[in-house]
């Protein structure tokens, strides 16, 4: 599974709500997961959720 964007800002749009930072957070998380680690691989949604969860907190709390 990857993300995109659009997912992000709609799909997945309740993980920023109050929030500080989004978009630096929204970048990162794009930046890991808009590719499939690599051709045998890929990334569940449970990867994705786990990661980003982390990566909103720490840019919330920048």
């Amino acid at each position: 599974m990857t993300l995109t964007r659009k997912m992000l800002d709609t799909r997945y749009a309740w993980w920023f709500h109050g929030k500080h930072n989004t978009e630096q957070a929204k970048e990162e998380i794009l930046t890991l997961f808009s590719d499939e680690p690599d051709d045998i691989h890929e990334w569940t949604e449970q990867d994705i959720y786990e990661q980003s969860r982390k990566i909103i907190a720490r840019w919330d709390s920048a």
